[in-house]
C-alpha cells in the first residue's frame, strides 16, 4: 500500500500545475456548496486521466471519484482542522483506487472460478449423456432376438467384418447383411418407440447400416 501511495503522490505533484486556495476549504467546512464544486471540478480536471491510467476504464474512473467525492461531503466539517486538505483527499483516492484494483482482481478470479466449474460440469453432462445413450442402446440390445443380437455384437463389440462374421457363423454374408439391417432396424423402432432416439443414438445405429 506504502508504494502504491508513494507513486500516486509523484504522478500527482507531477501533474498539478497550481494549488485550490486554502480558503476554499475552509468554506467547505461550513457546508459551501460552491467550494465544494470548486474542489471536485479541481480534483477531476486535474487527477481524472491519471486514475484512468491506474483502473484501465474511464468508466471505472468514473465511480471512484464520484465515491471520493462522497467521502470529502461527508467529512466536510473536518477540513477545518486537516492541515494538508489535498493531502487528505490524496490519500483518500489512493486508497479507493487500490480497493478498487483488488475487488476487480477478485471479481476476475471469481469469473475465472466459475468459467472453469462451468467448463466441468459440460465435461461431466457430456459424460453423462454419453453413458445415457450407451446404456439405452445396451437395453435395446438386450432385446434382440438372439441370432441378430449375436451377429449385431460381433460387429459392434469385436469390430469384425460381415466376411469375417459369416465365416464365425458358419452362414452367408448375404444372411449376415440381412440380421445386421434387420438388427438396426429393430433397434431404430425400440428406440422410437420409447421415445429415445436422440441424435447420437441415430448416429451410432447409422454406422451400423
Amino acid at each position: 500500500m506504502f508504494s502504491f501511495i508513494h507513486h500516486f503522490y509523484a504522478a500527482v505533484n507531477q501533474n498539478l500545475q497550481y494549488k485550490i486556495d486554502n480558503a476554499a476549504f475552509e468554506r467547505l467546512a461550513q457546508g459551501d456548496e460552491e467550494a465544494f464544486g470548486e474542489i471536485v471540478h479541481y480534483i477531476y480536471r486535474k487527477l481524472f486521466p491519471f486514475v484512468v491510467s491506474l483502473v484501465k476504464s474511464e468508466e471505472e474512473a468514473n465511480d471512484l471519484l464520484q465515491e471520493v467525492f462522497l467521502k470529502i461531503w461527508v467529512h466536510r466539517s473536518s477540513f477545518s482542522s486537516i492541515n494538508n486538505p489535498m493531502g487528505w483527499i490524496y490519500t483518500v483516492i489512493a486508497n479507493t483506487a487500490s480497493n478498487h484494483i483488488r475487488a476487480r482482481l477478485r471479481q476476475e478470479v471469481r469469473i475465472k472460478e466459475y468459467r472453469q466449474r462451468v467448463s466441468s460440469v459440460e465435461v461431466m453432462e457430456e459424460q453423462l449423456d454419453a453413458k445415457f445413450t450407451q446404456t439405452l442402446i445396451d437395453d435395446a440390445v438386450n432385446s434382440l432376438p438372439p441370432k441378430k443380437k449375436q451377429v449385431f455384437l460381433l460387429s459392434k463389440k469385436e469390430g469384425l467384418s460381415r466376411k469375417e462374421i459369416a465365416e464365425r457363423l458358419n452362414v452367408s454374408e448375404n444372411t449376415v447383411r440381412n440380421q445386421l439391417s434387420d438388427a438396426v432396424q429393430f433397434l431404430r423402432e425400440r428406440l422410437n418407440y420409447n421415445g429415445d432416439l436422440s441424435l447420437p443414438v441415430f448416429l451410432i445405429l447409422y454406422s451400423f447400416v
